[in-house]
C-alpha cells in the first residue's frame, strides 16, 4: 500500500477528526444563541401595544374613590292642572249659629244661583261669634269658592273637625255663620238691598308640580 491513502501511523488522523468534531460543536452552539436571540426580539411588543386584561369602566362608572364618574343627574318636572269641581258637584249645607233669624236660608238662597247642590239650612247652638266655612277631605278649593261667594274671606275656611260641629249628613261643605257674619244675612239687609245682586265666583284651578 501506498503512504497517505489510509491514516497514518502517528495518530494525526485522529488530532484532525477532534478538531473538526470541535468546530462543529461550536457553529451549534452559537446558532443555537443566534435563535434564541431572535426568538426573544420577535415575541416581544411594540411600545403601546399592550392590552388590558379586562373591559375598561362603563361610560358614566363611579371612579375607585366613590365619585360619580361626571355623571349628571337630570330632574323631570311634571305639571298637573286640576280644575275645581263644578258647583252642582258640590253639596253645601249651611247652619245658623248666632240670633240672626233665617240668616242660614238666606245664605243658603245666596248659592242657588251659582248653581251649589244645596242642603236644607239648620241651627247649631250654642251660638258662635266667628263664622267658619268647613270642608270634608279633598273639598279645600271648593269650600273657598263657596266662601267667595258668600262674601267671606278665605281665612275663614277649616278642615271640618271631628265630631263635626252639626250633623252635615253627606254635605262636602259647611258654613257655620256666626254673629261676625250672620248681620250680612238678617231680613233687613235683605229687604234693604236695591235690585238684585249677582255674585259671580271663577272656578279656580290647582297646579301641582312633581320630581324622575
Amino acid at each position: 500500500m501506498k503512504p497517505g491513502r489510509y491514516a497514518a501511523a502517528d495518530g494525526s488522523f485522529g488530532r484532525s477528526a477532534g478538531a473538526a468534531m470541535g468546530r462543529g460543536v461550536a457553529l451549534l452552539a452559537v446558532a443555537l444563541l443566534i435563535g434564541v436571540v431572535l426568538l426573544n426580539k420577535t415575541d416581544e411588543r411594540p411600545p403601546g401595544s399592550d392590552v388590558a386584561a379586562g373591559p375598561g369602566p362603563a361610560a358614566g362608572a363611579g371612579g375607585d374613590d366613590g365619585s360619580d364618574g361626571g355623571r349628571s343627574t337630570t330632574t323631570t318636572s311634571t305639571t298637573t292642572t286640576v280644575p275645581v269641581r263644578q258647583p252642582k258637584d258640590v253639596k253645601v249645607v249651611v247652619a245658623n249659629g248666632s240670633d240672626v233669624k233665617g240668616a242660614a236660608g238666606r245664605a243658603t238662597d245666596q248659592l242657588k244661583p251659582p248653581g251649589y247642590n244645596v242642603l236644607a239650612p239648620t241651627n247649631v247652638t250654642p251660638a258662635v261669634s266667628t263664622t267658619t266655612v268647613y270642608y270634608t277631605p279633598g273639598y279645600e278649593r271648593e269650600a273657598v269658592v263657596v266662601a267667595a261667594a258668600l262674601g267671606m274671606p278665605q281665612s275663614l275656611v277649616k278642615l271640618v273637625p271631628t265630631p263635626p260641629p252639626f250633623d252635615a249628613k253627606t254635605a262636602n261643605v259647611l258654613v257655620v255663620l256666626g254673629t261676625d257674619h250672620a248681620s250680612r244675612f238678617s231680613a233687613a239687609a235683605a229687604s234693604g238691598s236695591t235690585g238684585s245682586t249677582t255674585t259671580t265666583v271663577r272656578a279656580a284651578s290647582s297646579t301641582t308640580t312633581t320630581s324622575r
